[in-house]
């Protein structure tokens, strides 16, 4: 196949630089992998098939397969269908394994879990076998391709990039073979709710104003689990409270921080104060305004 048609599958010019060629994998591999288009898996398929061959293939992760010979001219018509090739006594082989990409929530790459994936192989068409008439299901290609699911075992700690194996995942043997596997590369997908910088991740708690004012212990709950924070005294709205070491993780071992930033709230009890408690808390504040107000004139 001309290279031509490896850069239309990827809207590109035979022009395009190498990053030209990443950008557009990136931006095509986001919008047809199965696992972003549920219900519509054996559909994208294909087409995410042929995507990730392209940019392999104009890489150079993977040669180009030949082109087949042409066949010999004949003017006899054959009588019947013809027949493929007896394929009896030919060895078994192990089928290819299939590189996907695993998208893995943020509570999963840092505390562990399980993550389901969908991915396109390619099996041998069972609908028109030895048949040389084209068949309906896979136009005469005598190959389909079918979507497998899985689910994924994620330790705690991931990291992007991370190779993990799903054995007999991938495409199918041939005479018999077994498959070969299906090799997830972990795309750690950062919640709305955070800020991610490397390593690092950042992200809000809301606190009430009264434990802000007096300082106290506080739990937030984060990613689905508990946090027991130490807030100050006096903690102003936009402090921040560093956990070092609970942020993502890098291949060596080595941990980014996660950083919560505060947000003041009104305790839910501040709807049933009484009139008189309002007026004692009013009166509270009011003193310690003017108690600031003589230090701060006795320091000039």
């Amino acid at each position: 196949m001309n290279l031509d048609e490896y850069y239309k599958r990827l809207n590109l010019s035979r022009s395009a630089s190498p990053s030209d060629v990443k950008r557009a994998y990136r931006r095509l591999r986001a919008k047809y992998h199965p696992d972003r288009n549920k219900g519509r898996e054996s559909t994208v398929a294909p087409v995410f098939t042929r995507i990730q061959e392209a940019f392999e293939i104009l890489t150079g992760k993977r040669a180009p397969p030949a082109s087949p010979p042409p066949p010999p001219a004949s003017t006899e018509r054959p009588s019947q269908p013809a027949r493929s090739a007896d394929h009896h006594g030919a060895p078994a082989m192990r089928g290819a394994n299939c590189l996907i990409e695993l998208f893995v929530p943020l509570e999963a790459a840092i505390h562990g879990g399980e993550v389901r994936t969908s991915y396109p192989v390619k099996e041998p068409c069972h609908a028109c076998q030895d048949s040389a008439v084209a068949c309906t299901v896979c136009q005469g290609t005598r190959s389909r391709m079918t979507v497998k699911s899985a689910a994924v075992k994620i330790a705690p700690g991931a990291w992007d990039g991370q190779r993990l194996v799903i054995e007999g995942g991938g495409h199918p043997g041939t005479n018999g073979g077994p498959a070969g596997d299906a090799i997830c590369s972990v795309a750690i997908v950062c919640d709305a709710a955070f800020r991610r910088d490397g390593l690092n991740l950042a992200c809000e708690i809301q606190v009430d104003f009264v434990t802000a004012t007096l300082g106290g212990s506080f739990e937030a709950n984060i990613l689905g689990h508990a946090h027991l924070l130490q807030i100050p005294p006096n903690a102003q709205a936009g402090s921040k409270i560093r956990l070092a070491e609970q942020g993502l993780a890098e291949r060596n071992g080595s941990r980014g921080d996660l950083t919560l930033q505060l947000v003041l709230a009104m305790p839910a009890a501040a709807a049933h104060l009484s009139g008189e408690e309002r007026k004692r808390l009013r009166d509270m504040f009011a003193e310690a305004e003017l108690r600031s107000r003589r230090l701060v004139g006795s320091s000039r």
